[in-house]
C-alpha cells in the first residue's frame, strides 16, 4: 500500500471518532440553542475555550514526545510510563491549585464555583487519558481508539438527552443550570472511558528512567510553548471577547454566544485536521529517516489542501440551504445567524492552520521543535494586538479577522523556515490553484448569484453544480497520482 493510500486510510479511521465527536459537538450546540438562551450558549463557549488552554499545560507536549521516544531504541519500553507519569503529576498538582484558589479563578472567569469543581475534574480524566490514545495509535489500532471514543461519544449523549429532555418529561430535575447538564454529561463520560481504557496500563512500569525523562522533557517544552501559544490563536479570541466588547456583561455574553455557535461551522475544518494528524504524525515519525521522506511529506500536503478546499465550499456554498434547515428547527436561530458572515473567514483560517501543521512536520522530525516555539509566539502576537485593536471597533469580526491573519502569518513564517532548513518539494502552484478556485466559486455564489435573489432550490442546484466541478477539477489532475 502506498504512504498516499495508508495516509487516506489510517485518517478515515481515526476520522470516524474524531470527526464523529467534533460532529456531535457541532450538532450538540446547535441542539442546545433550543435549550438555552445566546447568554448561555456564551458560559459554554467560554469554559469550553479555556479546555484547550487546560489541556496544553496538562499534557505539556508528552504526547509528541511519547511518539518520538517511543520509536527509539534506547526508550522504547519506558517511554509510556514517563510520559504518563508526567502527565499524572501535573494533573494532581492542577486539582490542588484550583481546589486551593476556586474563588479568585471563579471571580476572575466570572462564573459559579459549582461549574468550576466540575470542570476541573473532567479536564484531569480527560487528560489522564491522553497517553493511553496514543499508545493505541502507536500500536496502530485505529478501529479500538475510534471505538473508544465513539463510545466516549454515546455516553456524552444519552446523559444530555436523559437531562434535557427525558428527566423534564417525567416532571423530575437536578435542580441545577442548563450549563450544569453539560458539564455533568462530560465528566461522566470522561470517567468511564478513562476506566476502560485502563487495559492499556499493562505497559505501565512503576518506576522512571530520570535521564529518558529529562530528554523526553527537553523534547515536549516547546511542543507545549507551541501548542500554549496555539491555543492563544485558537481561543483567546472566544476568553477575552467578552471584556474588550462595549456592551454590558450580558450584552457580550449575547455576543460571544453568537460567535461561539458560527465558529462552530469553522470547526468542521478542524475536526478533518484532527482525524488527519491522529493518522500523519505516526506515519511522518516513522518514515523520517527514509529518502522518499519529502516526497511523501509533499503529497501528503496536497492530499490535505484538495481535501479541506472541498469542505470550505461545501459550507459555504450551501449556507442558505443550512440557514433555512435551522429556521424550520428553531425559529430563533436567526438571532444566531447574525454572525454569518465569519463563517468564510474563519474556514479558511484552519485550512491555512492545517497548511502550516503539514509544514511545520520539518522542525518536529529533525528536533528543532524551538523553530515552531518562535513561530507560533509571533503568531500569538499577532493574534493578541489584532483582537484588542479589532473587536472594540468590529466585535467578533475582530476575532475572526484576527484568526485568519494570525495563521496566514505562521504559514508565511513556516514556508519560509522549512525552505531554507529542510525544503520540501511542495506543489505550491497547485495548492494555491485549488485554494484559488474554492475562493473563487464561494465569491460567484455569494456576490453575483445570491444579489439576483432566486429561489433556494435554485441556488442549491447552482451550488451543488459548482462543488462537483470541482471535485471533476481535483479528480482530472490527480488521479493518476492517486492511483500510484
Amino acid at each position: 500500500m502506498s504512504i498516499t493510500k495508508k495516509l487516506a486510510t489510517d485518517t478515515v479511521a481515526y476520522g470516524v471518532s474524531s470527526i464523529l465527536a467534533r460532529i456531535i459537538n457541532f450538532l450538540f450546540g446547535f441542539l442546545i440553542i433550543k435549550f438555552i438562551s445566546p447568554a448561555e450558549f456564551g458560559t459554554y463557549t467560554n469554559f469550553y475555550a479555556y479546555a484547550g488552554f487546560i489541556l496544553v499545560v496538562l499534557t505539556h507536549g508528552m504526547e509528541t514526545a511519547y511518539f518520538r521516544f517511543v520509536n527509539k531504541e534506547e526508550s522504547k519500553e519506558t517511554a509510556f510510563s514517563t510520559a504518563f507519569y508526567s502527565i499524572l503529576f501535573v494533573v494532581v498538582l492542577f486539582i490542588l491549585i484550583t481546589y486551593l484558589f476556586q474563588k479568585p479563578i471563579a471571580a476572575y472567569v466570572k462564573e459559579p464555583t459549582f461549574y468550576l469543581q466540575l470542570f476541573v475534574w473532567m479536564m484531569a480524566f480527560d487528560t489522564l487519558a491522553a497517553i493511553p490514545f496514543a499508545s493505541l495509535r502507536k500500536q496502530g489500532r485505529p478501529m479500538v481508539f475510534a471505538g473508544l471514543k465513539i463510545l466516549n461519544i454515546l455516553f456524552f449523549i444519552l446523559l444530555n438527552i436523559l437531562f434535557f429532555i427525558i428527566l423534564p418529561k417525567l416532571n423530575l430535575t437536578l435542580n441545577v443550570t442548563s450549563v450544569s447538564y453539560i458539564f455533568i454529561a462530560n465528566l461522566v463520560a470522561s470517567i468511564l472511558t478513562f476506566i476502560i481504557l485502563l487495559f492499556q496500563f499493562r505497559q505501565l512500569k512503576f518506576s522512571i528512567d530520570f535521564s529518558i525523562y529529562k530528554k523526553m522533557l527537553w523534547y515536549a517544552m516547546p511542543i507545549m510553548l507551541v501548542g500554549f501559544a496555539g491555543m492563544i490563536n485558537e481561543v483567546l479570541d472566544r476568553i477575552i471577547m467578552t471584556r474588550l466588547l462595549p456592551g454590558s456583561l450580558l450584552e457580550n455574553k449575547i455576543q460571544l454566544g453568537i460567535y461561539g455557535f458560527n465558529y462552530k461551522f469553522a470547526m468542521i475544518i478542524s475536526m478533518f485536521l484532527q482525524a488527519y494528524r491522529f493518522a500523519a504524525e505516526p506515519l511522518f515519525f516513522k518514515n523520517a529517516e527514509k529518502e522518499d521522506n519529502k516526497q511523501m511529506l509533499a503529497k501528503t500536503m496536497k492530499f490535505y489542501t484538495i481535501s479541506v478546499c472541498f469542505i470550505f465550499l461545501t459550507i459555504t456554498l450551501f449556507m442558505p440551504l443550512i440557514q433555512f434547515s435551522f429556521s424550520k428547527y428553531s425559529p430563533s436561530s436567526a438571532t444566531y445567524f447574525e454572525g454569518v458572515g465569519i463563517v468564510p473567514i474563519l474556514l479558511m483560517a484552519n485550512i491555512f492552520l492545517g497548511i502550516y501543521f503539514n509544514i511545520s512536520t520539518w522542525y518536529k522530525i529533525t528536533d528543532k521543535t524551538y523553530v515552531g516555539a518562535f513561530i507560533s509566539i509571533v503568531g500569538a502576537a499577532v493574534t493578541i494586538v489584532m483582537n484588542i485593536v479589532l473587536v472594540p471597533k468590529i466585535g467578533y469580526f475582530g476575532g475572526a479577522w484576527a484568526t485568519l491573519a494570525c495563521y496566514a502569518t505562521m504559514l508565511i513564517i513556516g514556508y519560509i523556515t522549512e525552505q531554507k532548513y529542510y525544503p520540501i518539494p511542495y506543489d505550491y502552484k497547485r495548492i494555491l490553484f485549488y485554494l484559488a478556485i474554492a475562493v473563487g466559486f464561494y465569491f460567484v455564489l455569494q456576490y453575483l448569484i445570491l444579489p439576483m435573489q432566486f429561489s433556494l432550490f435554485i441556488n442549491t442546484i447552482i451550488a451543488f453544480c459548482f462543488l462537483l466541478l470541482y471535485v471533476f477539477v481535483a479528480y482530472f489532475l490527480e488521479k493518476k497520482k492517486v492511483i500510484a
